[in-house]
């Protein structure tokens, strides 16, 4: 927590990092093998479907800025 200078980028990470964290905490001590690594392969995949999303919006976001900007 120390290399963060500024508070609210601690804050930032700190909501992050939570969020993607849980989605990922699969408690490997209280399932088997093979359960886990089935639920492992479920969240990665949901994980993949997320990330294309948000990298499509943030190009659909970018196309709509540059042919509305204003110069």
């Amino acid at each position: 927590m120390l290399r963060f200078r500024q508070m609210t980028t601690l804050k930032k990470f700190a909501s992050i990092h939570a969020n993607i964290h849980n989605h990922f905490s699969l408690e490997r001590h209280l399932v088997d093998r093979e359960t886990y690594k089935e639920r492992r392969l479920a969240e990665l995949a949901e994980w993949q479907i997320l990330v294309s999303y948000a990298s499509i919006f943030k190009a659909r976001s970018a196309s709509y800025g540059e042919r509305f900007a204003l110069d």
